[in-house]
């Protein structure tokens, strides 16, 4: 089974599934739109962390879909199930674009995103009621 999937059709955002989720996990839908995801972003060339949860250990949080992102994040997730790991590798056009996000990202940078486990909620509803359903 190929565990490598390239998500956009163009190259842009490609998916490489280092952990599968086990049989039956969770994925986003429209009841469950809210993502809760630890990460840890690089630059592609360098390896250099420009942004990470690991070092506070603290969850980022988002609603699918919204562009509250950049756009490798919604396609990538969409894909995805609670307690998948994957290494996501976008294009400038799906991530930071020309102008990159100075000063930790160059312009026109291919970053990679490691997302090491996500669950997925309702609006309002936190990881602690999500564990009592």
């Amino acid at each position: 089974m190929d565990d490598v999937t390239d998500l956009t059709g163009d190259g842009g955002v490609i998916k490489k599934i280092v952990t599968r989720a086990k049989a039956g996990a969770l994925a986003p839908s429209e009841d469950l739109p809210m993502v809760d995801v630890h990460y840890e972003g690089t630059l592609a060339e360098t390896g250099e962390v420009f942004d990470t949860t690991h070092e506070d250990n603290s969850v980022f949080s988002f609603e699918l879909g919204k562009g509250t992102v950049i756009q490798a994040w919604d396609i990538a997730l969409k894909t995805m199930k609670v307690g998948e790991v994957a290494k996501i590798t976008c294009k400038p056009e799906y991530a930071y674009g020309a102008a990159g996000s100075p000063p930790d990202i160059p312009p026109k940078y291919l970053i990679l995103i490691f997302i090491f486990y996500c669950y997925y909620n309702a609006i309002g509803l936190s990881m602690a009621m999500m564990a009592e359903i």
